[in-house]
């Protein structure tokens, strides 16, 4: 790890310079679950579109949006191709391999002239779109750690997608700051004063406190799956994590008093984990930093409240807000009763969630007839589109769950 920091870079900054490259963690690579032909993907299309979805999830949270920068797009798409074209995933690259540009992101985006090595580095591959990805990664803790840092406002985006095995994707974002690059530029005999005004520039800019999901927020996905490194390592499914990050600008110390979830009912959701810079498994959340992590399944077009309160320097101070799990426009169907027959019309689409039987209960296995159509959800829940009428019902099988359709024109 030592071997990607600069020597050079002194006192504070070498503190956050850990900080920025190493809170970016790789996704585990998801179980393959596409079984049809995949799409291809329009990537200059979806490299726009990314930025516009990142930055209407950070300034809804309360920050700053990110700046496009055209030197962090090529560094953020040279290692996407590299991703793709090797058939890997996460930040390190080999240099024995074609498309070698920098073994870490912090190489990576010195080698395109950006004046300082210092990035946050998210990735995901095996995406389709850039709200897959992005939803992924937010739901994973420590990329969202690294999506919302207050420091950072500068951005690069690449999406790349192997021409033969299209399944095959890769999207990269590589983040820094405009006043740390200004800097780096401009000054040859950078002091520690100088640093640290450049990294406090954008956190006097953001709120005071940021929280995710934030409120009124609708759309929200209900589960979280995989990271690396993992904070549930036991879990394969659990809930969508609760966040409330303060700026270290505007505060000093932080006590936890309450953080509570409640769902429509006003029946709280008890079934939680609380982490803080003390209890967090993998150490990445700072002092100021507290996540509620539900340990099932949040319910599909639900809406939850949120209960929180901490002593903040010393003062007391209480937070309510309410967001919205992801609703659907065609029908949702819960499928728990294996003889229940589902009636479906041709060129009809519905959704069949499975909720899971235990903490790694995913979907797998999945053996469909010709004249169905589908699309994964998430890996609880399945789109199935009917193409054609068969006269007899149909019984689909999923690992451990069976799906009885009766489909009619």
């Amino acid at each position: 790890m030592k071997k990607q920091l600069h020597t050079f870079i002194m006192g504070g900054f070498t503190l956050f310079a850990i900080y920025l490259y190493y809170l970016s963690a790789t996704p585990l690579t998801p179980r393959k679950l596409t079984i049809k032909e995949t799409p291809t993907i329009d990537v200059e299309k979806e490299e726009k579109l990314a930025l516009n979805y990142l930055n209407e999830l950070r300034q809804g949270a309360g920050l700053i949006p990110f700046e496009s920068n055209s030197q962090l797009n090529q560094a953020a798409k040279n290692h996407a191709n590299y991703l793709s074209n090797h058939l890997t995933f996460g930040h390190r690259e080999k240099v024995e391999h074609k498309d070698f540009t920098g073994e870490f992101a912090s190489s990576r985006v010195t080698y395109v002239g950006y004046a300082t090595p210092q990035v946050i580095e998210n990735v995901s591959t095996h995406n389709l779109s850039h709200k897959a990805s992005l939803n992924g990664l937010f739901a994973a803790i420590y990329h969202r750690l690294a999506f919302l840092d207050f420091r950072a406002d500068a951005i690069g985006i690449g999406i790349s997608q192997n021409p033969h095995k299209q399944t095959q994707t890769a999207f990269v974002y590589d983040m820094s700051s405009n006043a740390l690059e200004s800097l780096y530029t401009k000054t040859k005999n950078i002091t520690s004063k100088n640093l640290n005004e450049a990294l406090d520039s954008n956190k006097k800019l953001n709120k005071s406190m940021i929280i995710y999901p934030f409120d009124q927020q609708t759309q929200v996905p209900p589960a979280f799956f995989d990271e690396l490194p993992d904070p549930l390592p036991e879990y394969r499914v659990s809930g969508f994590p609760i966040s409330i990050f303060f700026n270290s600008f505007y505060h000093k110390e932080a006590k936890l008093l309450k953080f509570e979830l409640y769902d429509e009912n006003n029946i709280q959701v008890k079934n939680t984990l609380i982490f803080d810079h003390k209890t967090d498994p993998n150490k990445r959340l700072e002092k100021l930093d507290f996540v509620l992590f539900p340990l099932e399944r949040l319910k599909w077009g639900t809406q939850y409240h949120v209960k929180f309160s901490a002593i903040i320097d010393k003062k007391k101070m209480t937070k309510e807000w309410y967001f919205r799990t992801q609703r659907f426009t065609t029908p949702l169907h819960t499928v728990t009763d294996t003889s229940e027959v589902y009636n479906m019309k041709v060129s009809s689409t519905h959704i069949f969630y499975f909720p899971p039987g235990s903490k790694v209960d995913l979907l797998h296995n999945i053996a469909y007839p010709s004249n169905i159509d589908i699309d994964f959800v998430d890996k609880n829940t399945i789109k199935l589109t009917a193409l054609s009428a068969r006269s007899k019902r149909q019984i689909i099988h999923i690992g451990r769950h069976q799906l009885t359709l009766n489909i009619q024109k």
